[in-house]
């Protein structure tokens, strides 16, 4: 009798052992978190064509020229899913500051900020 319960011991520590290999090694399927800048975006984010991207580029440089236009799309396109998952407009504010602070640029104001996301809205390809 002793046997048989250190057998289904031994057998359930095997089993748990097996089980919770498996969970941790499953591929984990990510969530954004609600301070990263993808949080809340479409898996699939709208892409300016060649004159969206244009239009858009000189869009950014008439708001400030200091704008980085080398990632100035790709920073649009992460706003424009913002835009489209309706995040609330100080949500919107602060991520479009978070986007374009950096680099050449030491802040942007909250009224650039609302800038860019009203140029990156009118463009066309955020849709």
């Amino acid at each position: 009798m002793k046997n048989m319960i250190v057998i289904a011991i031994a057998l359930l520590t095997l089993l748990l052992t097996l089980l919770l290999t498996a969970a941790c090694s499953a591929s984990p399927n990510p969530e954004p978190s609600a301070g990263s800048a993808s949080a809340g975006l479409p898996a699939s984010l709208p892409k300016p064509d060649a004159a969206e991207q244009e239009a858009l580029l000189a869009s950014l440089a008439a708001i400030d020229p200091r704008l980085p236009s080398d990632t100035a799309v790709d920073k649009a396109r992460r706003l424009c899913g913002r835009l489209l998952g309706q995040s609330p407009e100080d949500q919107l504010i602060a991520a479009a500051k978070a986007e374009f602070t950096g680099g050449d640029v030491p802040a942007v104001s909250d009224e650039d900020a609302q800038r860019v996301l009203s140029a990156i809205g009118a463009n066309g390809f955020c849709r």
